[in-house]
């Protein structure tokens, strides 16, 4: 090979090594930045995760509340049918 060939080459090479060194500084970089979203997606899943898990037991404790105060509506609600069944008989009887 003549001198000139050797020399271009020799430029080739360099370019090549430039290009692979700038490659891997950006494919580093993409890496970063990759896991740097990926973490706070992460945490965002997280913060969904813990908002689903305080609302499961908002609702839970809500369903409970609710259950307590039909029971005690059916309750009012027996011992007046109770009470109105009792005065209509009364009723009923003094018409007789």
């Amino acid at each position: 090979m003549d001198k000139e060939m050797k020399e271009y080459l020799g430029g080739l090479k360099e370019e090549i090594k430039k290009l692979r060194e700038s490659f891997n500084e950006k494919t580093d970089e993409l890496k970063r930045h990759t896991s740097a979203v990926y973490e706070e997606f992460q945490k965002r899943i997280e913060l969904v995760v813990e908002g689903h898990e305080v609302l499961d037991r908002k609702i839970d404790e809500l369903k409970e509340e609710i259950t307590f105060e039909l029971k005690e509506v059916r309750a009012t609600m027996k011992a007046l049918y109770k009470d109105m069944e009792h005065r209509v008989k009364v009723l009923e009887r003094a018409k007789h």
